[in-house]
């Protein structure tokens, strides 16, 4: 693996994929590069979903992830304010998500760093399956197929 090849195809690859993410407003998200992120080696988004203006998830995802072999990384996830959490958003956001990643060919996405047994519980009824051991950071996988 040559980090500085792959550097120079995701560089290569950003219009492409900004275009692909800027699609997720037709699923209800408003998408934006992370720039924050100082990863060059992969591309980071912030997507946020608002419900009813009240309500907001925001999902952290990586796309073009040197580390995995995942189409989607997903690696935070948000719901504002906390009293709604637990109440359906993330999951209506996070559905939305899979029907985007489906529509666009991005059939392996995957879940980091999954803790507790409620979000374990979370992700499994989403279609994901615990990855492969081993698997240090406790990741999930969704496959289009599921």
């Amino acid at each position: 693996f040559n980090i500085i090849e792959w550097i120079r195809k995701v560089q290569d690859e950003k219009p492409r994929i900004d275009a692909l993410v800027s699609l997720l407003s037709n699923y209800g998200a408003k998408a934006s590069p992370d720039e924050e992120s100082r990863d060059m080696a992969s591309l980071h988004y912030s997507v946020r979903f608002s419900f009813s203006g009240k309500v907001v998830v925001t999902i952290g995802i990586i796309l073009m992830d040197h580390q995995t072999t995942s189409d989607v990384v997903i690696e935070t996830m948000t719901t504002l304010p906390k009293t709604n959490c637990r109440k359906g958003f993330g999951s209506r956001a996070i559905t939305a998500l899979l029907q985007w990643a489906s529509s666009n060919k991005l059939t392996g996405v995957r879940a980091t760093q999954v803790n507790g047994a409620e979000n374990e519980w979370f992700w499994r009824k989403k279609g994901f399956v615990q990855a492969p051991q081993p698997n240090p950071c406790n990741d999930f996988l969704w496959h289009e197929h599921q």
